[in-house]
């Protein structure tokens, strides 16, 4: 069976810039309560284990297309933590979609995940 689940955020996201441009303790910094975040949510979203997904982030933030990448990462290092996918290999992620969507309130974030739900 197909699923569709949506994860949102309002919080401060971390930029591919500041991978680039931060010491790894300042990053982490950022990373790790978005992380928390992110595991608190994809928890009460009571998502199932998933054989595949493909991702849309949905995005109304001053960063650049490229830079939301930065935060896709940690939000999927979160669903393997949570056991939502096993993997972030082309075998089980083969798709990322990030758009950048006006309609959405000022520095909303919405991960939509769609996969297939592991029997």
């Amino acid at each position: 069976m197909i699923v569709t689940y949506n994860i949102e955020t309002r919080s401060k996201i971390v930029s591919l810039n500041q991978y680039k441009s931060l010491h790894w303790r300042k990053l982490k910094s950022k990373i790790d309560p978005l992380k928390g975040e992110f595991i608190i949510r994809i928890r009460k979203a009571k998502m199932q284990p998933l054989k595949w997904i493909e991702l849309t982030v949905r995005h109304n933030t001053n960063f650049d297309m490229d830079n939301v990448v930065g935060t896709v990462k940690p939000f999927v290092d979160c669903l393997r933590a949570c056991k939502v996918i096993e993997d972030d290999t082309k075998k089980q992620w083969d798709k990322l979609t990030i758009v950048h969507d006006r309609s959405l309130p000022k520095n909303c974030t919405i991960f939509e995940i769609t996969g297939e739900i592991l029997n």
